[in-house]
Order: structure tokens, then sequence, then C-alpha cells
């Protein structure tokens, strides 16, 4: 496990897995004289969904499965965490005949944003020179990979994109999409959000945007979204079409 406390992420054991870190940091600090282009992929299933990193640094075989095992480690605390909120759901609500199923899609959206900020400040923090954090689409980047900035779509799949392609470039920020959950089709079409993308410094953060504006009246999504001043882009559905809004903060993420 990945040798942090919750709310505790500065600290190092001195013993054992630290020893390892330890001897982790040496050689990042020591690629700072070497060719920084090393790109690593971790991936893997936790908490329900698939994960992925992307890293920079010059770290042989060995010290990427070392990490490997550390970043499983950590992950599988998060899932203990998050299983048992899902049992404390379940037997609240099954008492009462209740569905459980939004409450449990909503404790694992806010449990995948937990983990990408948490596995994104442990990688910063041990000085990695570009990171990139995945769980279940819920991503964050830090630092510049060599390339630039990590470019990150804003497409939904199967909605048309009348202004073209949008593409953004993450640099110590964080990306989330929220796509509505369409139970019951309505007889009559009203407005009705679709999805809705927000740029945040933390995942926690841009989820907790996403979901307010998620569920927000579509005729007061970007409206509200401006006010939060919100890197947002809310694409809502109407009777005349599909609509695509961005803020006003989003616009210096987009490319051009």
């Amino acid at each position: 496990m990945i040798p942090f406390a919750l709310g505790r992420l500065s600290g190092l054991a001195p013993s054992g897995p630290a020893r390892l870190l330890l001897a982790l940091l040496a050689a990042v600090a020591l690629s700072a004289c070497r060719d920084h282009s090393n790109e690593h992929l971790i991936q893997g299933t936790a908490l329900g969904t698939g994960y992925h990193i992307t890293l920079y640094a010059d770290l042989d075989q060995e010290q990427v499965a070392e990490l490997e095992a550390g970043i499983q480690g950590e992950l599988a605390t998060l899932e203990r965490q998050r299983d048992g909120l899902l049992r404390a759901l379940d037997a609240a609500f099954g008492r009462f005949w209740l569905p459980s199923s939004k409450l449990r899609h909503e404790a694992d959206r806010v449990a995948h944003s937990l983990a990408v900020d948490r596995l994104a400040l442990w990688l910063g923090e041990n000085r990695f020179a570009a990171v990139m954090v995945e769980v279940g689409g819920v991503m964050r980047g830090l630092g510049v990979p060599p390339t630039g900035g990590w470019r990150l779509s804003l497409e939904q799949a199967g909605l048309s994109a009348p202004d073209g392609a949008r593409h953004v470039r993450l640099e110590n920020a964080a990306l989330v999409h929220r796509f509505a959950r369409q139970d019951v089709v309505p007889l009559v079409t009203l407005a009705t959000p679709l999805a809705v993308s927000v740029v945040a410094p933390s995942a926690s953060e841009a989820m907790r945007q996403a979901t307010q504006l998620l569920h927000a009246n579509p005729e007061d999504a970007v409206l509200l979204a401006e006010g939060m001043d919100s890197a947002a882009r809310v694409v809502v559905k109407t009777p005349q079409g599909i609509e695509i809004h961005h803020t006003a903060a989003l616009e210096p993420w987009l490319e051009p």
C-alpha cells in the first residue's frame, strides 16, 4: 500500500515500503540529467471500473513494477471504503423497498474522483515530471508531458458536433464528464440536459460542479455555470436539436 494515511498525504513511513519509495525518488531526481521522454503506462481495474496512469520518468522495469504495486494497494484501500458505503446504502434503502441504484452510481462517481485526486497528489509529491491519472473516465493531469499539455477530447459519443471536434489541453487540472441517465423517455420532448464537462483544479471539485450543473434546470444550467465561474461545457437537447454551450472560463483551456 502507498504509505500515506487519509488526510496525511505528505508523510512517509521511515521503513518498509518507504525505503522502496525513497529509491524511486532518487531515480526520479537522477532523471533530471537524463531523457524525460520515457513514458510509462500503468493500468488495471478497481472501484468497479478501469484505471490508467501515464507518467514520464527515468524508471527501470523493477521500479515501475514496485510503483504499480503501491498504486494497487492504495486503490484496494479505497475499494474497501467504497464497498462499505455501498453496503450501508443497500441496507438503508432496502428496508423501505426503495431502489438504491442511483445512489450507488453517485457513490461510485465520488469514489472515482477521490481516487484520482489521491493518486495524483501522491505521484505529484513524489516529483514525477508529468502524470495523467484516469479512473472511470475522471481525469487529472499534473505537469507537462514532452508533447505539451495533456490533450483530451470534449466530444460526446453519439452527439453531433456543430462546432467541430474540440479538445482541451490540461495542465495541473482535472476534467470530469457527467451524462444524464435517460431511464424514461418523455412523450413530449422538452429541453433536457444530456451531458456536462467541467475543468477544475481537482477531480473532486470538477465532479461537484458537474453534478450540480447536470441536475439544474436546462434553462438555468449555463447561467449557473457562468455564475460559479465554472470552466464548463453544457450539452442540452431541445425540440430544435442539440445545443452545446461553452462558458467563458472554459475558453482558455480549449485548443484554437
